[in-house]
């Protein structure tokens, strides 16, 4: 007796069909809202270039190695957005090049050149412990210079920023320290903790607590939370004792974007849902929908919410806090978590994988009706 397996193996494949035609979608769903305003913010910034993906690729008009379009350069990485990532980071390298031949390092006094440096190179998929080469022929090696290494005096000689970043890009590549080091990272630590002020933040300068540089010190210290509870906690209460009613920041004056996008990498890093916790609503109201008061019609951020300017910084921190939360949400982590990171990834999250497996199942029930039919047909002639 024969058996016909194509009719049972054409009724499963056309369920397994209908199920993931409902099933991928359904699950991708659950952040559309937020994948939708990634892809859009993204778009827009690449398109400040003249043209989306021709951002990074405009040279001596967008230089790598300053400080807006290495912020850029790391939102647009690290969110999905398709770029000349090469090109850029071989301008970057010879940029960091030129510094250590002419002046035998980036910078004297300030550390974070080499933090946002190292950050930027390891977001467009390189090594910044290995990253061009000294006029001796020796690596340059933009963690160690900039973190346990550095040549200054004291890696917070700019203020506690240095000291912030040096612990956060050293935590992100996952460089372990070399004993009798000038610099630990118990340094680092303690420098960050040390500085934090009566109403629980933190300040660039010591006196004076800075919403900016509290989220700025949270991020570094997230790692560490566990060990320092306290800390935590009165920051988090700084941060949200400064929020206004309609979930915005004030800096220097100004309601801004960037102290918002600050902010939600903070709540990121620590694991915590800025839509969610109550210390950071008020009523309906939330640090996402205060952002939505800076958006712009072609996707960028403004500064402020009367900004009419390109504002590519804004754009790019917004752009990073959103794709933090993204990340989070969907349970991949921190986002300058680079242990498991190769390079920037230019393909869709989901789109690609659910096209395909639909591809799949469609030309697999095809040609099993096909074949059905073959056989069919030649049994009546």
């Amino acid at each position: 007796m024969r058996i016909n397996l194509c009719k049972p193996i054409t009724r499963f494949l056309v369920l397994a069909l209908c199920l993931t035609i409902l099933f991928v979608p359904a699950r991708a769903a659950q952040n559309s809202d937020l994948d939708q305003l990634v892809h859009q913010t993204s778009s827009g910034l690449s398109a400040l270039g003249g043209r989306s993906g021709t951002l990074l690729s405009m040279g001596e008009d967008f230089p790598a190695g300053t400080s807006v379009c290495d912020w850029a350069a790391i939102a647009l990485a690290l969110s999905g957005s398709q770029e000349d990532f090469a090109q850029y980071l071989q301008h970057l390298q010879e940029y960091v090049e030129m510094y250590y031949n002419k002046e035998d390092g980036l910078d004297r006094i300030k550390s974070t050149p080499y933090h946002r440096i190292a950050l930027t190179v390891l977001a467009l998929g390189g090594d910044p412990q290995n990253f061009g080469t000294k006029s001796d022929g020796m690596a340059i090696d933009l963690i160690a210079d900039g973190t346990y290494g550095f040549a200054g005096t004291s890696i917070g000689n700019q203020g506690l920023n240095g000291w912030i970043y040096a612990l956060l890009v050293l935590d992100a590549s996952g460089a372990e320290i070399p004993e009798n080091s000038k610099f630990s990272r118990e340094d680092m630590i303690q420098a960050i903790i040390g500085a934090q002020e009566i109403d629980g933040g933190f300040g660039l300068v010591a006196g004076k607590s800075d919403v900016d540089i509290t989220a700025m010190a949270l991020q570094a210290l997230a790692p560490y939370a566990p060990e320092y509870p306290g800390v935590i906690d009165e920051s988090l209460a700084y941060l949200s004792d400064s929020m206004n009613e309609n979930c915005l920041y004030t800096a220097y004056g100004d309601e801004n974007a960037e102290s918002s996008a600050q902010v939600i990498l903070a709540l990121c890093a620590l694991g915590i849902d800025p839509d969610t916790d109550s210390r950071f609503r008020r009523g309906s109201n939330t640090i996402l929908t205060g952002l939505e008061q800076f958006h712009r019609e072609d996707g960028t951020y403004g500064h402020t919410k009367e900004d009419t300017e390109d504002n590519y910084l804004a754009t790019a921190q917004v752009l990073l806090a959103l794709t933090a939360l993204q990340k989070f949400r969907s349970g991949r982590g921190w986002i300058f978590d680079f242990a498991d990171y190769s390079g920037p990834n230019q393909k869709s999250q989901y789109g690609g994988i659910y096209y395909a497996v639909i591809g799949l199942a469609a030309v697999l029930i095809i040609c099993i009706a096909i074949a059905r039919k073959r056989k069919k047909y030649g049994k009546n002639n």
